[in-house]
């Protein structure tokens, strides 16, 4: 029960970050340009287009991110709390295939930032998932 918890925590934390990058585009903006620039308000020097896409760009990854926190959340009430190992399956593949894709696209345009905050998250997920997989997978169940 406690790495449940722990991570219906984390997702709603997911959740309250995307409708924030949502709702607070400055906070969102400011706390990206930190992470990303050690600056926080680099994205003040951009051109009035520039700064409108970023402000959309912003938003629509905070949407992606609360509509995610919400899928987890389904899964984590659902499937994984009533021990289905179809649960458990359902939220390693989803972090796994947000972790390899986000950081990657990371890296490969030289956000490193990005990447380590990646290795944090996905760490709060992993964690409990390695605790519970042989309770989810043993053999007599």
């Amino acid at each position: 029960m406690f790495w449940w918890k722990w991570m219906v925590s984390v997702s709603w934390s997911i959740i309250a970050a995307g409708v924030a990058m949502v709702f607070l585009p400055e906070l969102a903006s400011g706390s990206i340009s930190q992470l990303l620039y050690f600056v926080p308000d680099r994205f003040s020097g951009f051109d009035e287009q520039a700064a409108r896409y970023i402000r959309f760009a912003h938003g629509v990854v905070g949407a992606v991110m609360a509509g995610w926190g919400i899928s987890l959340l389904g899964v984590l009430y659902g499937p994984f709390r009533s021990g289905s190992r179809d649960g458990w399956i359902a939220l390693a593949a989803s972090v796994t295939v947000w972790f390899v894709l986000d950081t990657s696209v990371s890296i490969l345009l030289g956000f490193w930032q990005n990447a380590v905050l990646n290795f944090i998250i996905a760490d709060l997920y992993a964690i409990p998932l390695a605790a519970t997989y042989r309770w989810f997978f043993r053999k007599t169940r």
